[in-house]
C-alpha cells in the first residue's frame, strides 16, 4: 500500500511532545512515590530484597499515528539472598496504541546474578508503526523525508560471564523480521532494488561480546570506565536474507568532580562490512546519544558519535546521595549535554567537516536514592524540532 506525502510530520510532532510533558509533570508533582512505589522494599536476613514498580503514562499525537496512548512499566528487583553489590535487575514493558490501529510493544529484561558474575539480557519487540526514512548517507535533506509503516518482530538474547575482575565475555543472538506494509508513492522505498530491504527483510545472526566495566554503579555511575565491544555476523546459513558483519564499540568514562558534580563521556563507533538491510544500518540519533536527532535521520554502514554530559544536583550538595530517605526538595538534579557524530559508507570515509551536532539539557528526579535511580526528562536540539525524551535511568 502507498501513502500520500505528509510534509507536516515534524512540524506537528511538537504538539505531541507538549501533551506528553504536561501529563507526566502533573503526575510527578506529589512527588512520584504515588505511582512509582507501588511495590514494597523489604530486607531479608541473608541479603537485601528489593522490588520497585514504575508506571509512566505515554500520550502523543502526529498526523500518521493520530492520538497515541500507552504506558511504560519498569520493574526493578534484586532477588532474596543476593548481596547489595548485585546490580538491580530490570523488566521494562512499554506498550502503546494509536487511533489508527497501530501498535507497539516491547519486553526488555536485564538480569544480574551472583554479585554481577552473570548478566542475561533478553529483548522481544513487535510493532506495526510508521517510521521516517530520509535515504542513506550523511547528505540527505529534510525534504527527502518519506513515511513508511513496518510490521516488525525483533528478538535479541545475550549472556555475559565475569572472566576476571571487571572483564566479561559472552555470546548473543539477534533476529529481525520486517515487512514494509505501507510506503509513499514515488519515494525511494517504492523503487524496486534501490534500497536493500525496501519491501521487508529477515536478518539472523550471532555475536561475540567483550566488556570491561569498572563503574561504581551501572545505573548512574559517578566514576569508572565502561568499554563494550560486539562483533556480529549475519549469514544465510543462520537464516538471514542479508550477508554482513558489524562491529560495535561503546566506551564511557565518568568523573566525580571536586565540587561533587559528575562529568560523563561516551564514544560510539559502528562499522559494517557486506550488505545490510536499510533497517539494520547504523542509525544516528535517538534517546541515548545524539539526542535531538530523529533516530535514523541519517543512516549508513558506519557511524561515529561522541557526547559529554555534565550532571549537577539542585537541592543537595552531591550528585550521589545513598540515604534511605531523601526529602522531596533535595531529589532534583539537572544535566547539560553536547554531542557530535555522523555516518558514512565506511569508517574511513567519515567527513569531519560535515559532522552533525546535538545539544540539550535535562531534568532529573531521584526516585530510589540508595540505588541512584533517576527519572529523566531530556530536551535535545539537533536537525529538527526539539526532541523530548522521558525515561527511567540515565542516557548512558
Amino acid at each position: 500500500m502507498v501513502l500520500g506525502k505528509s510534509t507536516s510530520f515534524l512540524n506537528l510532532r511538537i504538539g505531541g511532545i507538549i501533551i506528553l510533558f504536561s501529563v507526566q509533570v502533573s503526575i510527578a508533582q506529589n512527588p512520584l512515590e504515588h505511582i512509582v512505589e507501588g511495590a514494597d522494599s523489604l530486607k531479608a536476613i541473608d541479603g537485601e530484597y528489593v522490588k520497585r514498580l514504575y508506571i509512566l503514562p505515554l500520550i502523543s499525537a502526529s498526523p500518521e499515528t493520530s492520538l497515541r496512548l500507552g504506558a511504560a512499566g519498569v520493574f526493578l528487583f534484586r532477588r532474596k539472598g543476593m548481596s547489595s553489590e548485585t546490580q538491580l535487575s530490570s523488566i521494562r514493558v512499554p506498550v502503546s496504541y494509536t487511533l489508527n490501529k497501530q501498535f507497539k510493544a516491547k519486553i526488555d529484561v536485564t538480569y544480574y546474578a551472583n554479585a554481577n558474575r552473570h548478566i542475561f539480557n533478553t529483548t522481544l519487540q513487535w510493532f506495526n508503526f510508521p517510521l521516517l526514512f530520509y535515504g542513506i548517507g550523511n547528505n540527505t535533506l529534510g525534504g527527502d523525508e518519506e513515511i513508511y509503516t513496518t510490521q516488525t518482530l525483533l528478538a535479541e538474547f545475550t549472556y555475559l560471564k565475569l572472566v576476571i575482575p571487571k572483564f566479561y565475555a559472552g555470546l548473543g543472538y539477534a533476529y529481525l523480521k520486517s515487512d514494509i506494509v505501507q510506503f509513499e508513492e514515488g519515494g525511494l522505498l517504492a523503487q524496486s532494488g534501490s534500497i536493500p530491504g525496501n519491501t521487508g527483510s529477515v536478518t539472523s545472526g550471532f555475536n561475540i561480546n567483550l566488556r570491561f566495566d569498572s563503574r561504581d554503579n551501572n545505573l548512574n555511575a559517578s566514576s569508572g570506565l565502561y568499554a563494550d565491544v560486539k562483533l556480529s555476523n549475519y549469514e544465510p546459513w543462520m537464516g538471514s536474507e542479508y550477508d554482513f558483519t558489524s562491529f560495535n564499540l561503546d566506551i564511557r568514562k565518568y568523573f566525580h568532580l571536586f565540587n561533587k558534580h559528575v562529568l560523563a563521556f561516551q564514544m560510539v563507533l559502528v562499522n559494517t562490512w557486506g550488505e545490510p538491510s536499510f533497517e539494520t544500518m547504523a542509525l544516528l540519533g535517538g534517546k541515548t546519544i545524539m539526542r535531538g536527532h530523529y533516530e535514523g535521520r541519517y543512516r549508513d554502514n558506519s557511524l561515529y558519535a561522541t557526547q559529554v554530559e555534565y550532571r549537577l544536583p539542585l537541592g543537595r550538595s552531591d550528585w550521589i546521595d545513598d540515604r534511605e530517605k531523601v526529602p522531596f526538595k533535595e531529589r532534583w538534579g539537572m544535566v547539560g549535554f553536547f554531542g557530535v557524530g555522523d555516518v558514512a559508507s565506511s569508517f574511513g570515509k567519515i567527513e569531519f567537516n560535515k559532522i552533525k551536532s546535538s545539544v540539550g539539557f535535562g531534568i532529573r528526579y531521584l526516585v530510589l536514592p540508595k540505588e541512584r535511580i533517576n527519572v529523566r526528562i531530556d530536551f535535545g536540539f539537533g536537525t529538527q524540532n526539539p526532541g523530548l525524551y522521558f525515561n527511567i535511568r540515565e542516557a548512558f
